[in-house]
């Protein structure tokens, strides 16, 4: 049988534990090791966790958040598989065997990935309720899987599931980050090893309840969940945005030097998912600079619908950018201006504006905000 190690970090989350554990202790492979690692619980969960005393090793740490909690507990791991568990979550039967199944078999891949279900809790008694949607695997065939991730974090709490020899090498996750964690630790193992994608569908209920999130020092209700993603997002990415090489930016098989353009594209999508506008118009301006003055490409022209059509995940009533004027107006004005002396960049103004009038036909309620939009476009530079 798989060694295989289950790490779940909580904090008050005792009302939610029990029927987290007994997922993880029902499932038709057996983990070989659960480690709960308590980020310094102020609620029962000691109480709680009492009935589970031989079947889980049991850290404590004193509220140092969750990204540390975690790093006590993977100095503890024995298993050659790992899984990050959160405490709030409930597996599937069948997660681990359908999880390890593949990399048994295919010694290529450092980690397994698979969708989740978006599940409700019922207030009567905090346990597991309908399910309510299900998390979307982008086309990675075409695009590869980098991409769509810097993209979108599809790899979100338990849907990543790695060799440990993973985490050695990527190493452990950044304390500094409350949020986002998962998602910049699946990044780091993203660049460095293959995944493969599990068969049968989701394997975990992703909990949506109204809990409090954070850590005893840094707490926040769940109505500000998604900006605290967006806020920690840009965080990380401002920091992917040095560390990444521009060659990750393409599909690969294509060289950097036949597609650079291309890849600076691809890394205005990508800054412009988190709102990142400074990083952005760094990239603008240096698309401004170069020499190739080609007609742009099929898989260009894709991007900058992308970037368009895009709906934020961060905002509640799901806003494209053009709902964010903080980000839309600076990021129009700067393609305006640099228009004026660069043909590439008037190529883009170009593509932006077709782009626009095809998604006022789409939503006439936006004609009048994409009819300035367009209008800022064409104004001749000062």
């Amino acid at each position: 049988m798989p060694k295989i190690t289950v790490l779940i970090p909580t904090f008050n989350r005792a009302e939610y534990l029990p029927e987290c554990l007994d997922s993880i202790l029902s499932q038709t492979i057996p983990a070989t090791q659960i480690i709960v690692v308590d980020d310094g619980s102020s609620d029962n969960t000691k109480e709680i966790l009492k009935p589970y005393k031989d079947t889980i090793e049991y850290l404590y740490t004193c509220q140092e958040g969750k990204p540390n909690a975690i790093n006590h507990g993977l100095t503890r791991i024995s298993g050659d598989y790992l899984w990050i568990f959160d405490d709030d979550d409930v597996a599937l039967p069948d997660a681990l065997e359908r999880f390890v199944s593949p990399l048994e078999k295919y010694s290529e891949y450092g980690f397994s990935f698979s969708a989740f279900f978006y599940t409700s809790t019922l207030p009567k008694n905090n346990k597991i309720g309908s399910i309510l949607g299900k998390s979307d695997i982008p086309d990675l065939e075409t695009r590869g899987f980098l991409i769509p991730l810097l993209e979108s974090n599809f790899l979100g709490g338990a849907a990543l599931f790695a060799r440990t020899y993973c985490y050695h090498k990527v190493g452990q996750f950044n304390p500094k980050l409350i949020r986002s964690q998962d998602y910049e630790m699946a990044v780091r193992i993203a660049r460095n090893f293959k995944g493969i994608q599990v068969s049968g569908g989701p394997t975990f209920h992703y909990r949506q309840h109204q809990g409090t999130r954070g850590t005893s020092k840094y707490k926040f209700p769940a109505s500000e969940r998604h900006n605290k993603w967006l806020e920690f997002d840009q965080i990380f990415f401002r920091n992917q945005y040095k560390e990444i090489n521009l060659a990750e930016y393409l599909p690969q098989r294509k060289s950097i030097d036949n597609h650079y353009r291309q890849a600076i594209l691809q890394r205005i999508s990508t800054m412009a998912s988190k709102f990142l506008l400074e990083e952005v118009i760094c990239d603008l301006k240096e698309l401004a600079h170069l020499k190739n003055n080609a007609p742009l490409s099929k898989e260009e022209k894709n991007i900058i619908k992308k970037i368009l059509k895009r709906k934020s995940y961060y905002f509640n009533n799901n806003n494209d950018i053009f709902d964010v004027a903080a980000f839309c107006m600076p990021f129009i004005e700067e393609i305006r201006a640099l228009a004026v002396s660069s043909k590439i960049i008037r190529l883009l103004r170009k593509e932006i504006v077709n782009n626009i009038i095809s998604l006022c036909n789409l939503n006439p309620k936006k004609i009048k905000k994409y009819a300035y939009c367009i209008l800022m476009l064409y104004l001749k530079s000062k």
